[in-house]
């Protein structure tokens, strides 16, 4: 038994047992803290779709499991087709809203409930409408008369389009001509009510790009590009292989098809510009209204090639002149292969020290906890700052725990070709 009174004497600690195994643990913890910090954990966070939080019951339940999950942060749709699931003067109020009571903000509760967890506002930008009936409001801006809406090659209207027409371009519904200017302003309005108004953490852009390849060419930026180049974007390409890409890169292409493939860059080029143009308005307006706290991110397509020449969607300039906060590359669909490449690609493409964050975009609502753990660890792998998770409301109401995807997202559970393993 050690001598009491040696004990408090100033002799070294290795004359102390009980003080030598007490120093181990401090040093033990002091470590642990150290390499915690070092070493952070991966922030996560959650999509939200505007179904989930159509009533104050849904809210309360969704912001209990989210805050008990251990989600970081909350995407919540709160414009899915050009209306407010918030009190506004300026957009419309969902149809799917109609019978609740006149005073309920889907926005505000959620604000309150899910507290203190930062809660980004999720706006569908040009997506407008997704029925082949009108809205019931004339003046939704996805009603048939609006001057903004979008058009085909051959000049007609995406609010005109059958279910048939629809499922043949492969798209959701009516969407907004970027080349507007008249609904860049109106949704540069649209941002500066929600920043003035609702503390939210950030906006959070979605459906920011061309529904495809085939339509602009009979608006009024089609006219603009036959008036600079003499010819009509309609006679040029619409789409471009990497063949062709390369063949015209290295001046292997024909003269003919060389003038074709310029004309058909420099449209895609304009394109581009239009929507680029929409970002830098809502860049400009969150800056003069919401202050430097509020972020600005943006849902991708992973392709950038494909982003950029069939949705004019240039997200790799946007992160080099950081023009956003954050990326969301939605790498929702495949094989882990699949994912794996998408996210070396966008990863690859930031420049070391940007200070733009990357969000990989998982398909959890198609996909069991141990993929998303491989996807996970993939993105970690590549210097991603976050994984976001689509979508809340789909886990909330299956079969496994939202805590087993929470965990594999943060890196709590490994997953290489076999059961998943705790950590």
């Amino acid at each position: 038994m050690p001598n009491r009174r040696n004990c408090r004497k100033p002799a070294p600690y290795a004359s102390c047992p009980g003080k030598r195994v007490l120093c181990f643990l401090l040093f033990a913890l002091l470590s642990l803290l150290c390499c915690t910090a070092c070493f952070p954990r991966t922030r996560t966070a959650a999509w939200v779709i505007r179904h989930d939080v159509d009533s104050p019951q849904k809210i309360d339940d969704l912001c209990a499991t989210a805050k008990n999950s251990g989600f970081d942060e909350l995407l919540v749709q709160v414009r899915g087709r050009a209306d407010a699931y918030y009190q506004s003067d300026i957009a419309p109020w969902p149809e799917s809203l109609a019978p609740a009571p006149p005073d309920f903000d889907p926005l505000a509760r959620t604000l309150s409930q899910c507290a203190p967890l930062p809660v980004q506002a999720w706006l569908n930008v040009y997506y407008l409408w997704g029925d082949t009936t009108p809205p019931k409001n004339p003046a939704h801006p996805g009603s048939p008369a609006q001057p903004w809406i979008l058009r085909d090659d051959e000049g007609r209207p995406l609010t005109a389009y059958s279910e048939f027409d629809l499922k043949r371009h492969w798209l959701e519904g009516a969407y907004a001509d970027p080349a507007s200017p008249a609904y860049r302003k109106l949704f540069a309005e649209v941002v500066r009510e929600l920043v003035s108004r609702y503390p939210v953490s950030g906006i959070h852009l979605d459906f920011i790009r061309y529904p495809g390849p085939d339509f602009g060419r009979s608006g009024d930026l089609g006219r603009e590009f036959t008036r600079k180049m003499g010819i009509d974007p309609r006679l040029l390409p619409g789409q471009l292989s990497r063949d062709e890409l390369f063949d015209w890169l290295y001046g292997r292409q024909a003269a003919a098809d060389r003038v074709l493939t310029t004309g058909a860059l420099y449209w895609k080029e304009m394109r581009a510009a239009q929507v680029s143009a929409l970002l830098r308005e809502v860049r400009r307006t969150m800056k003069k209204y919401g202050g430097d706290d509020i972020k600005l991110s943006a849902a991708v397509f992973p392709d950038p090639g494909q982003a950029y020449l069939e949705n004019g969607q240039d997200w790799r300039s946007w992160v080099a002149d950081a023009q956003l906060d954050a990326l969301y590359p939605m790498a929702y669909f495949g094989s882990s292969q699949r994912v794996e490449a998408q996210l070396r690609e966008v990863a690859a493409g930031r420049q070391q020290g940007s200070p733009v964050k990357m969000w990989a975009g998982l398909g959890a609502y198609i996909k069991d906890y141990r993929q998303i753990a491989g996807e996970a660890q993939v993105a970690a792998n590549n210097g991603y700052d976050g994984i976001a998770l689509f979508s809340l409301g789909h886990l909330l109401h299956g079969s496994v725990a939202v805590t087993a995807y929470t965990d594999a997202a943060k890196g709590r559970i490994r997953y290489v070709n076999g059961p998943a393993v705790p950590l």
